[in-house]
């Protein structure tokens, strides 16, 4: 795509609000452009940037939002997706990532939006118990998983790629971190902080700074093939060396216990039936011990080539998370 034209680029940002939404919307900012952010409430919306266009709406609701919409996008980066993996919301979760996907590239095509940027995940690749390299090449094999997460991410990425009317550009981030996370892996940081930690979680990834992947995105823009994926990784590890690594920067001991895979899945069963009685959410699900346990390192190549995507040193996107964490009285 042409980035020498100079231009007041706009954007639609989905998921705005989100971890990674709103460091998207920061960046496009900063950037120059003229960022318009899908919020479901004003109070959600609260921590972005002052400039940003604000529009109140939902992705299973696009026709009360299309007129605050300009028919001239340059770019809509759809980030918006549920992340459950308690099955009583698995029909709600469907309807968000496919209905809700769905509706964005119609109106993708109602606005003659030049381009579609996908945000899914390395999920689609599928949950290995061995360890896999994982690469843009590989089946997706998540479209036979339990998981209804992992399955409607891949349906969803599957539905952007067949749309042959769009341009459309689908991205694959890893395990995400970094400042501004008060939610995902920011809880299994303060249980290292409090010393609560049950259990090390017995698989392996690739973690990799929210900064690096919305920098990563916006390059897609600018630089990606249409009808490609990228995946977006960054420093592969096991969860013992990732957990060691937290608390040592916070100086604090960490469990050594390591329960093996079956005993977890037998307790998330367990769980799983007594949240059938209270209707109460439980901590871990069968999906989420599934998940943990997902054994895989990921190859950037293709984005470090093609989007020169670069990544920072994982010491100073902990130091930066931890700092973080500790300002807003996550930690002490």
């Amino acid at each position: 795509m042409n980035t020498d034209k100079i231009k007041k680029y706009k954007a639609l940002v989905t998921g705005a609000t989100g971890f990674l939404g709103m460091h998207i919307c920061q960046q496009l900012q900063e950037q120059g452009w003229q960022v318009y952010a899908l919020c479901r409430s004003l109070d959600k919306a609260k921590d972005l940037p002052v400039g940003i266009h604000i529009v109140i709406g939902d992705v299973l609701s696009t026709d009360d939002f299309i007129a605050e919409i300009p028919d001239n996008l340059d770019v809509i980066i759809h980030s918006a997706a549920s992340t459950n993996t308690w099955r009583k919301n698995n029909a709600m979760q469907s309807m968000t990532n496919l209905q809700g996907t769905q509706n964005l590239l119609n109106l993708a095509k109602n606005l003659h939006v030049a381009r579609f940027i996908h945000i899914s995940s390395v999920v689609v690749f599928g949950i290995h118990a061995e360890l896999k390299n994982i690469t843009e090449t590989m089946p997706k094999s998540g479209i036979d998983s339990f998981i209804n997460y992992v399955k409607s991410k891949t349906l969803s990425e599957n539905m952007v790629l067949e749309d042959l009317s769009l341009d459309t550009v689908v991205i694959n981030p890893t395990h995400i971190i970094g400042p501004g996370d008060k939610h995902n892996w920011a809880r299994l940081i303060k249980m290292i902080a409090e010393q609560k930690l049950p259990s090390i979680p017995n698989g392996a990834g690739s973690f990799v700074d929210v900064r690096d992947v919305a920098s990563g995105i916006i390059a897609a823009y600018h630089h990606g093939e249409n009808g490609e994926n990228y995946l977006l990784g960054g420093t592969d590890m096991n969860f013992t060396k990732f957990i060691h690594a937290v608390a040592n920067k916070l100086e604090v001991k960490v469990t050594k216990v390591q329960l093996p895979n079956f005993l977890l899945k037998a307790l998330a069963h367990c769980k799983h039936i007594v949240s059938i009685i209270t209707n109460k959410e439980p901590d871990i699900t069968p999906e989420s011990v599934a998940i943990i346990s997902d054994l895989y390192a990921c190859d950037s190549a293709k984005a470090r080539n093609q989007l020169a995507y670069k990544t920072r040193d994982f010491s100073t996107t902990i130091d930066d998370t931890l700092q973080y964490l500790k300002s807003e009285k996550i930690i002490d």
